[in-house]
């Protein structure tokens, strides 16, 4: 089993001929793109953090902590406000307005490791499960599209990208056994 370090090399090594056959496929439908350095830049980085992204599954690899740690700012952004009202709106606790926003951050980051433990102990994320097939590809690289669209001019190329990167994680992983590498679960 590839580790972080070799997915990483394996994505580095690798982005340049995704962008080869990206814009060929481009002049071959004579599709003209701009490309800004920024669109590159952000392809290049979704494609990277893709390539290592399958390895969620595994209780040891080092991006699984990461996102954790990402998560609970998404917690943070999705839960805080309205943990803050619903405090604010309990006169009997007598919450300080000082310590009103630091308790809502703790308790949605709490929240939020609590669901981001639920979910990646869920049995679809067994090793080289569910993060390992062209469905989660899918899903990554829909997910970025979607974050993208209304940002990037873009924002298909940056989704295309992420789908890429996972991409590349299953052809390190499934080299030698290439039908792997297009399981859809």
């Amino acid at each position: 089993m590839p580790n972080l370090l070799t997915h990483l090399k394996f994505g580095m090594v690798s982005y340049p001929f995704y962008l080869i056959i990206y814009t060929s496929f481009l002049k071959f439908f004579k599709t003209n793109i701009s490309l800004s350095v920024l669109d590159i830049s952000l392809s290049y980085l979704f494609y990277i953090v893709g390539s290592d992204l399958p390895d969620l599954d595994s209780s040891n690899a080092p991006l699984r902590g990461f996102t954790k740690a990402l998560s609970l700012g998404f917690s943070i952004y999705i839960f805080t406000n309205f943990i803050m009202e619903k405090l604010s709106n309990l006169p009997q606790l007598k919450i300080p307005v000082i310590l009103l926003l630091p308790i809502s951050v703790a308790i949605s980051m709490l929240i939020g490791a609590g669901l981001i433990n639920l979910f990646l102990s869920m049995p679809i994320f067994s090793h080289r499960g569910f993060a390992h097939s062209v469905t989660f590809a899918g899903i990554y690289g829909l997910l970025i599209y979607l974050f993208s669209t209304g940002k990037s001019d873009n924002a298909i190329f940056l989704g295309i990208s992420a789908f890429a990167g996972v991409m590349s994680h299953m052809i390190a992983d499934y080299r030698k056994n290439p039908t792997k590498i297009f399981k859809l679960w």
